[in-house]
């Protein structure tokens, strides 16, 4: 047995070392000359693996220290490294402010591993200041600041950033200057992500969490080295790096939609929906009995709805004397929202030479359920001070469950019954859906320093994205209303069971050789080649089952009671699948190669080459469509001059101006000429859509007075040769039209944005305004009588603005920021005015959805060393989406007010 005398012996040292290791550092690092606070900059113990980063307003703290001497260093990219001795003494809290002094780095020869951490705000505003194009970043710590949650509605802050979204509020792809997502790039990391969307090559942004990311990058002009598919611009996320410290961050909320304090959410059994269709279970031939569809998804019960839960966390490090770094981040979203729509048809009216009128009326809930988890994760290994090799892996998973249910009523004509208001035939059309999306990014890359001026960079990338949606169920019931308002049963009228897959799978390698030498003490020179080879290839497969109501002994419908009760039998007991025009396989190559050059003269940059890029695309279809061209391939090349200048007018300001030329090339979807599930069966691709061809002209006046704060105004200009509209193919013997991608002559796009941001003590203002005009013809119909009073059909162009586009954008928000108390508020303003998003077949009329403001609130306040309360308040106003036509509602969707409230904890 230990001795009590030993024990006491053993509890004197203990408290002697404790007390030994009580003495602590502490303070705050901030620019010398603005004296602003520098958050995430590291300050460590030469000599010892003790350390801190600085937080969000400036202050570090390092703790449990025994007395002595220490070597104190600061790093902060951008700026001179900090060195000073100091000694502390036994208890002792020392305190030590740290100025940093800007650090001119210009004209250095070839540097692999210098890098800026834009993951705060005043980082990411010098590397807007120093980029070589122009562009706009959205860092990490304002996106963590911000009412935003994902991605998507992040971007709005970016000045002329807009978003497209659809009626279920699901999806939304951003728009650049005015130009809907065909226009714009996508990247991950720098390069191009797949998309498992079947009709398009574009990612929805929403499935992104932004506490994932460290920045987001929209290049509103391209250099030579940049992909040259962006007419509007280039979004890159940027996920997290291995940082050059200890790096731990966690995140958690909670939250809630208000829209279900008005009605309940709309619930169905989702372990009720079968995975696979009964031809990918027992083969083409098998003969589906009515009995192998499943019921209980078409149950929809009302429940309360469960809360939105948020949580992600963050851990990166360095080990083997920095030669090896990590980090992984993971984000869990599960998200329940809701949407109360208005859906209206419009069609029409010949006698009135296609005036658009209201044929239906149908009012529509939405429920759903988006659950997303992000995995990112980077690992890096220096082998040396010349050669660095890297290892990113991005995984995105989103879960998608949503309940439709719709009332349908006809409002004019006597199809139907109906004789005058309230009556006719009333159309209930439930629906439940289930997705599942995986979009996964792997990049191995490698950054090799060849002597003092040649540098070599290579990448090997895989891209992979699916999209599954099976069983997607639809119900569709009918009664009558009669003349004395009394009405019939619920019938059955029908069921559809569609199960859908679709993926999308690149191949990349790009490869990137620089010489960079001085030509005078302010001046340099730095030439750069490279290329890239991609190969991609789509699919999308489709099978549907038609089920129908079976009749009784008396051959008449049976009344609808429920749906445990109803009978049916198979349309189709095969399904679709060997006959369905919507299955199809498709590829692109692209091939390209640039030369470019940077040519520094004092203060004056100008960076330009040329790009080309060869193409080529094709598709199958499967099976065989006889009726169109089952097959095509096509092949193009393009030349694409870039030149950027730069004139730096003092040290905080800058002039730029710039030219490109750059495509847009049709998605593959569009080059197919069959209808995809998703789409109405109006709408199909063309082989015969070309590419779109743009020349850019911009101009940006940049100044930088301080860390956070920034001034811009530009104008843009863009010849676009050859859009893509989904426009008029033609008419039919009845007058009737179906839509394809078309190209329309030449697009005009031109505009002008104005950015602000400063702070007038704790209080601050942020903002920007974008106008952008634009203007296309696309051919409409015109009705006009003949002598005998028939209606002859006719085509004539109309001027009007490209889809997508917006007038008007502006975004303001109140800042308040007080370092003292550590206490942030943003209280974030968003007005769009009207936007095209669909066009009409009758001239003269388009659908344009109305102006809109919305309004959000968050804030934080750290409450000690390491945790801060969060919250965050979304869509305050309750805006609708109101889409009009001849100031007819075509739909109008309201999502009303949400928020969230949580902690997030970080050493």
């Amino acid at each position: 047995m230990i001795s009590k005398n030993y024990l006491f012996v053993l509890f004197i040292l203990l408290a002697s070392y404790a007390s030994a290791q009580n003495a602590s550092i502490k303070g705050k690092v901030t620019d010398g000359k603005s004296r602003e606070p520098l958050p995430g900059a590291y300050v460590r113990l030469d000599g010892s693996k003790k350390g801190s980063s600085t937080d969000a307003f400036g202050n570090f703290e390092i703790n449990k220290l025994n007395p002595g001497e220490y070597k104190i260093k600061v790093k902060y990219v951008g700026f001179g490294e900090f060195e000073q001795k100091i000694t502390v003494a036994d208890g002792q809290v020392f305190v030590l402010n740290i100025a940093l002094s800007e650090s001119k780095e210009n004209l250095k020869t070839v540097n692999v591993y210098g890098k800026l951490n834009e993951s705060n705000e005043s980082s990411s505003r010098q590397s807007e200041k120093n980029a070589n194009n122009v562009t706009n970043i959205l860092s990490a710590r304002a996106m963590e600041r911000s009412p935003d949650l994902n991605a998507a509605t992040a971007i709005t802050r970016v000045s002329a950033v807009t978003l497209q979204r659809n009626s279920g509020s699901d999806e939304a792809y951003a728009i650049i200057r005015g130009l809907e997502p065909r226009y714009n790039n996508t990247l991950i990391n720098g390069v191009k992500v797949t998309s498992p969307d079947p009709v398009s090559r574009f990612i929805s942004l929403n499935v992104v969490p932004s506490d994932l990311l460290d920045r987001i990058e929209v290049s509103k002009t391209l250099t030579p080295e940049m992909e040259g598919d962006a007419i509007g611009g280039t979004v890159n996320l940027v996920f997290k790096d291995a940082p050059d410290h200890e790096y731990f961050k966690i995140d958690g909320s909670i939250g809630y939609s208000a829209i279900f304090f008005n009605r309940k959410y709309d619930n169905f059994n989702q372990g009720a929906v079968l995975r696979q269709s009964p031809t990918d279970r027992f083969g083409p031939n098998y003969a589906a009995p009515a009995g192998y569809f499943t019921r209980p998804n078409l149950d929809f019960t009302k429940k309360n709805a469960p809360p939105t839960t948020l949580a992600s966390f963050t851990y990166g490090r360095r080990f083997f004397n920095d030669k090896l770094g990590f980090i992984v981040s993971d984000s869990y979203q599960n998200q329940y929202y809701g949407t109360n729509s208005e859906f209206n048809i419009a069609i029409f009216d010949p006698k009135n030479n296609n005036k658009p009128v209201i044929s239906d009326v149908a009012n529509r809930t939405y429920s759903t359920q988006q659950l997303n988890n992000g995995l990112s994760a980077h690992l890096d290994y220096k082998i040396d001070d010349k050669n660095k090799i890297a290892l990113d892996n991005v995984f995105l998973y989103t879960y998608t469950a949503q309940a439709r249910l719709s009332i349908d009523t006809s409002i004019i004509g006597g199809n139907g019954g109906r004789v005058g208001p309230g009556t006719g035939t009333v159309y209930n059309d439930n629906r439940s859906f289930l997705q599942n999306q995986y979009v996964e990014n792997l990049k191995l890359s490698g950054k090799h320093a060849i002597g003092n001026h040649l540098q070599f960079d290579w990448a090997g990338i895989y891209s992979n994205a699916t999209l599954n949606s099976p069983d997607r169920a639809d119900l569709t019931l009918n009664h009558l209303i009669n003349p004395d308002f009394s009405s019939t049963p619920n019938y059955f009228d029908a069921i559809s069971r569609i199960w859908a897959k679709s993926g999308n799978k690149d191949l990349s390698a790009t490869g990137n050789l620089s010489y960079t030498t001085k030509l005078g003490e302010n001046s340099a020179l730095q030439i750069k080649a490279g290329g890239l080879y991609r190969h991609s290839t789509r699919f999308n497969k489709q099978n549907e089952y038609q089920l129908k109501p079976a009749p009784e002994a008396n051959g008449v419908k049976s009344p609808f009671t429920d749906i445990y009760q109803a009978n049916w039998i198979v349309y189709n007991v095969t399904g679709s699948l060997r006959s369905d025009a919507a299955n199809y396989t498709a590829y692109e190559d692209i091939s390209a190669g640039y030369g470019e050059f940077k040519l520094t003269l004092d203060k004056l940059d100008v960076i330009g080459g040329v790009r080309v890029e060869g193409t080529k695309q094709g598709y199958d279809t499967h099976p065989v469509v006889l009726v169109v061209r089952s097959s095509a391939q096509k092949t193009y090349t393009d030349v694409l001059p870039s030149l950027q200048l730069k004139y730096k007018l003092t040290d905080l300001s800058n002039l730029r101006a710039s030219y490109f030329k750059s495509i847009s090339r049709p998605a593959l979807f569009e080059i197919v000429p069959t209808p995809v599930y998703g789409q109405s069966t109006d709408i199909t691709g063309n082989p015969d859509v070309q590419h779109s061809e743009a020349d850019n002209y911009d101009l940006r006046y940049e100044l930088y007075p301080k860390n956070e704060e920034q001034f811009f105004v530009g104008a843009f200009y863009k010849n676009i040769k050859n859009p893509i509209e989904f426009a008029l193919q033609g008419l039919d013997q009845g007058g009737q039209a179906s839509t394809t991608p078309q190209n329309f002559g030449t697009a005009k796009v031109a505009g002008a944005e104005i950015v602000y941001s400063r702070y007038f003590g704790n209080f601050g203002v942020s903002g920007n305004y974008t106008y952008t005009y634009s203007n296309i013809k696309s051919p409409k119909v015109v009705n006009t009588p003949d002598a005998q009073g028939n209606i002859i059909s006719e085509l004539k162009l109309q001027n009007r603005p490209l889809q997508g586009q917006t007038g008007d954008v502006v975004n303001l928000s109140l800042l308040y920021k007080n370092d003292k108390h550590k206490t942030f508020i943003q209280l974030a303003y968003t007005y769009t005015s009207k936007t095209l998003p669909f066009v009409y077949n009758g001239y003269g009329y388009d659908y344009y959805t109305q102006p809109q403001s919305f309004l959000a609130l968050s804030g934080e306040k750290q409450i000690s060393r390491h945790v801060t309360l969060t919250g965050k308040v979304n869509n305050i106003l309750n805006t609708p989406t109101t889409v009009k036509i001849d100031n007819l509602v075509q739909s109008k969707d309201l999502y009303n007010v949400s928020f969230n409230v949580g902690f997030r904890y970080s050493l």
